[in-house]
């Protein structure tokens, strides 16, 4: 969490794509200093192999940070692109273009279009769907024919250019492509070795898929987060399973608005932040948020709505894409948000705390917490937190004040980077719960995040006989 202003820090997490614009040191510096939460490395297009010197270096910055710095690893997945090309193929309104593996290249007639696709069953699954999309839309074509050989032609409904490995979208169609490739679980065991904080898993269709990155995770022993995206139909049929398997949410708006009527795609965003919210587990709001910052300065009054209404739903986190990878002001389209978010956030302080259902003691303790924070109008929630739960329960009920987590475990520390309101700070907790929990005040004085004479609420756990028992109580910072 940024802390450049103290009187009002950001509760609302941004997640920053790392790309050609923001992969050198300098520029991964800078997106920290104006309050990148999460760094997210997108495996769509080069394995996590190929981003091992980006990835260690985020680590060398977070290393000297006081307050933690997710990492977030995008798992590729299912999912359909086109072939290599040298250059862009211009493609013109109401003409036929044929797409299939590249070995049907030779069943063309003179002079005829063709892109090739990377699936093997592209044209048996192309055969359940009417419209196929480039780009989640930027390019669309309605199918015309599905040979024998697999061979699909199909029309172009505006003019366009379609250029390396692009995404092919088949709505209305459920493809047969296994949801991971051997390459994914290379990737997530790549995850592993370099101590990575969160896992996005592309393209979910059933809780299954989550499960099975569990096991394969419990094999590691590994406690890397798994956040779900949902961007297909089967997620959405399956959201309520998906949601209880993972640890989070990614809402990602590209994909689903190619799979279901964008017109749809609203009401399901706002349903998913509100199922995450009630279960407590944290949820991302992505994709073409500030899109227009890829090449303008400013963004568009739309996307500043766009963003300020996620803000207002009370999501985790909102998330750049190609606004910090690939445009021209990463920083610049990171500022802006940051902006948007902290105006929003201005406005929502004034209102009441929102109403979540409780479950089990420790979110009763939380809740607890939170209302005596509003109360007593203190400065900030003081958590004692080993494994992230308490912080994470603090959290769920939205206080209006910072939380600061102080937690022992480095998985933790980066992890809280994505739960609404939180500054994780890494802090022993050798000794007594009193010991630790100055301890822990001293750090977070140090880091900044309060000061001398700030008043807190201290969340913690106190040692009892049979077990322990969550203590909330205010204190004074001496």
């Amino acid at each position: 969490m940024s802390v450049r202003d103290p009187a009002q820090q950001r509760l609302t997490k941004i997640v920053c794509t790392i790309g050609p614009s923001s992969s050198k040191p300098a520029q991964l510096r800078e997106l920290v200093e104006h309050g990148m939460n999460i760094a997210r490395l997108n495996l769509a297009h080069e394995s996590a192999e190929g981003q091992r010197q980006t990835m260690k270096e985020l680590q060398r910055i977070r290393s000297s940070e006081s307050l933690g710095l997710g990492i977030l690893f995008d798992i590729r997945c299912a999912q359909i692109r086109t072939s290599p090309v040298k250059s862009p193929i211009v493609i013109r309104k109401e003409s036929v273009v044929s797409f299939g593996v590249e070995s049907l290249r030779r069943k063309l007639k003179p002079g005829e279009t063709f892109i090739g696709v990377d699936y093997p069953a592209f044209g048996k699954d192309a055969r359940k769907a009417t419209t196929l999309l480039i780009d989640n839309g930027e390019l669309s074509f309605e199918i015309v024919s599905v040979s024998s050989q697999g061979l699909v032609r199909a029309r172009a409904l505006q003019d366009g250019s379609i250029g390396t490995r692009r995404h092919i979208n088949l709505p209305s169609a459920d493809l047969s492509l296994p949801t991971f490739t051997a390459q994914d679980w290379k990737d997530i065991a790549c995850a592993v070795e370099e101590g990575i904080d969160i896992l996005a898993i592309s393209f979910v269709r059933t809780a299954k898929d989550i499960q099975d990155v569990r096991a394969f995770l419990r094999k590691k022993r590994s406690t890397i987060m798994i956040i779900a995206k949902i961007e297909t139909r089967q997620a959405v049929a399956n959201l309520s399973s998906i949601i209880d398997a993972a640890d989070g949410i990614m809402v990602a708006r590209g994909d689903l608005g190619a799979e279901v009527p964008f017109e749809d795609v609203p009401a399901i965003q706002d349903h998913i932040v509100r199922e995450c919210r009630a279960l407590g587990k944290p949820v991302i709001v992505a994709t073409q948020m500030l899109e227009s910052m890829i090449r303008h300065p400013i963004p568009t009054r739309a996307e500043v709505t766009d963003v300020s209404h996620a803000a207002v739903t009370l999501t985790d986190a909102t998330m750049l894409s190609g606004e910090t990878a690939s445009g021209w002001h990463p920083s610049g389209a990171l500022d802006a948000m940051d902006r948007i978010l902290r105006a929003t956030e201005l406005r929502l302080r004034s209102e009441q705390t929102t109403v979540c259902p409780i479950l089990g003691e420790v979110e009763a303790r939380a809740q607890v917490a939170v209302q005596l924070a509003h109360s007593l109008n203190v400065d900030a929630i003081v958590v004692m937190s080993h494994s992230g739960r308490s912080a994470r329960a603090v959290s769920k009920f939205r206080p209006h004040v910072p939380i600061i987590a102080i937690t022992d475990q480095r998985s933790v520390w980066g992890q809280l980077a994505l739960s609404y309101g939180v500054s994780s700070i890494l802090s022993s907790f050798a000794g007594s719960p009193e010991t630790s929990a100055n301890r822990g005040i001293e750090a977070a004085k140090k880091a900044k995040c309060i000061g001398k004479g700030a008043h807190i609420v201290l969340v913690s756990e106190t040692d009892i006989t049979g077990g322990s028992t969550i203590s909330v109580q205010p204190r004074r910072i001496q």
